[in-house]
């Protein structure tokens, strides 16, 4: 695809209300239910064992408003798993035998899996189940206890499940007081806000693996690091920024992004095919979207995305998107390509990464379904990552837990600087 910049309309913004805070009081509200009478929807069978231990309740994950409810205590008997003589122990559903008090919620760090909750009083209590990480981030909320009513989405999150690898072997993209390099294709015609649409699904999530061709190979996993650093400062290595909102997007092994164009229209993508401008920014016309996500860097500088290793399409290398914002930001009313004066002074820096050619091949090359398009005429050129203008920020990457170079998990780590406006 050609270096596309859109034009820049009034900068009219709209959705001042944030999703997340709409979803922050759903949760609070889910978890009032739960906690005044809220009924558990799974019941163990009835018995005439004694009296049964308490159950423990569902876990939560730390940076939800509302951590999940723990199950009600369920109709007498054993709990599914039951294996007391005299009372059954509580199943995955925190059912209990009766007289069974519920334990208490789990909680975690910040951005962790919810803790097993803790076991309930009596001869035979089992533990509740433990709560399972959202699919993390800066607004992953826990998931309720498995009785329980759901919690709420919204909440400051970080790195949720995935840890970073250390700094020290990964440069800086750019000298202190300097900031990174920009890209001549810019934000591209691809980029979704996360209130672009009242009615979409929220992209603030980790885990972003997906793919336009289910019946398609994912692709080989990647997991991706940025870290952001304030570039005015002379010691901008130990100046990381906090509070950020990353947005990053790229295409999925085949070469498709998520969001644009109509299945079986006359604008649906063909990734094989020189990129003619079909489908274009204004071509929202799907609900797919996968590996596109949004993370607010931690106390760190940190944010991290599972996903996949990216494949390309015809007439542009094989990049991935990147664009901050200050936190609180909002969508403006038409498709833009953001800057200060049309996002309210919240947009920071867009720019665009590369990797490495000989590290690209060798996944390209051994891996399905990227290996099926190397025959492709413009496949050298898509790897070689030389397109007039483009920022030449390329990846620290590695693979590893691969067989001869198939399969395994790309880890791919780059520190960018900006300036943080403040």
């Amino acid at each position: 695809m050609p270096p596309h910049n859109d034009p820049a309309p009034e900068a009219t913004l709209s959705k001042s209300l944030s999703r997340r805070h709409i979803l922050e009081g759903l949760g609070a509200l889910a978890a009032t239910v739960a906690c005044s009478g809220g009924e558990s929807t799974e019941h163990n069978t009835p018995s005439t064992g004694g009296s049964g231990g308490s159950g423990g309740s569902g876990g939560a994950v730390a940076g939800s408003p509302a951590a999940g409810a723990a199950g009600k205590a369920g109709p007498t008997g054993a709990g599914a798993g039951g294996g007391a003589a005299t009372g059954g122990a509580t199943g995955a559903s925190g059912g209990t035998g009766a007289g069974g008090a519920t334990g208490s919620a789990g909680q975690a760090p910040v951005g962790g899996a919810g803790a097993t909750g803790t076991a309930g009083a009596g001869p035979a209590g089992g533990t509740g189940s433990a709560g399972q990480a959202a699919t993390g981030g800066v607004s992953g909320g826990g998931a309720a206890g498995s009785s329980g009513a759901s919690a709420g989405m919204a909440g400051a999150g970080g790195t949720g499940g995935l840890t970073s690898p250390t700094w020290d072997d990964v440069p800086l993209t750019a000298m202190c007081t300097k900031t990174s390099a920009t890209d001549a294709a810019g934000q591209g015609p691809f980029f979704i806000h996360e209130l672009e649409k009242s009615d979409d699904m929220s992209l603030i999530r980790q885990d972003i693996r997906g793919r336009y061709n289910e019946s398609a190979l994912p692709g080989v996993e990647m997991h991706l690091h940025l870290r952001l650093l304030d570039y005015t400062d002379e010691g901008c290595e130990d100046k990381p920024l906090e509070g950020v909102d990353v947005y990053i997007w790229h295409t999925d092994a085949q070469g498709y992004y998520s969001g644009f164009g109509t299945r079986g229209g006359d604008n649906e993508q063909n990734p094989d095919v020189p990129y003619a401008g079909k489908p274009n920014s204004g071509d929202l016309d799907n609900t797919d979207r996968f590996l596109r996500g949004v993370q607010t860097t931690d106390a760190n500088g940190v944010v991290s995305f599972r996903s996949i290793f990216p494949g390309w399409y015809n007439g542009r290398a094989l990049h991935i998107h990147f664009v901050a914002f200050k936190s609180g930001s909002t969508a403006a009313s038409s498709r833009v390509e953001y800057n200060d004066s049309n996002s309210g002074m919240k947009w920071l820096f867009t720019t665009q990464f590369y990797f490495d050619t000989a590290f690209a091949k060798s996944i390209h090359e051994k891996n399905e379904p990227y290996k099926a398009r190397t025959s492709i005429a413009q496949y050298a050129t898509a790897l070689a990552a030389n397109e007039n203008g483009n920022s030449k920020l390329h990846f620290t990457s590695s693979l590893a837990g691969d067989t001869d170079g198939v399969g395994g998990i790309v880890t791919a780590q780059m520190q960018i600087l900006l300036n943080p406006k403040t």
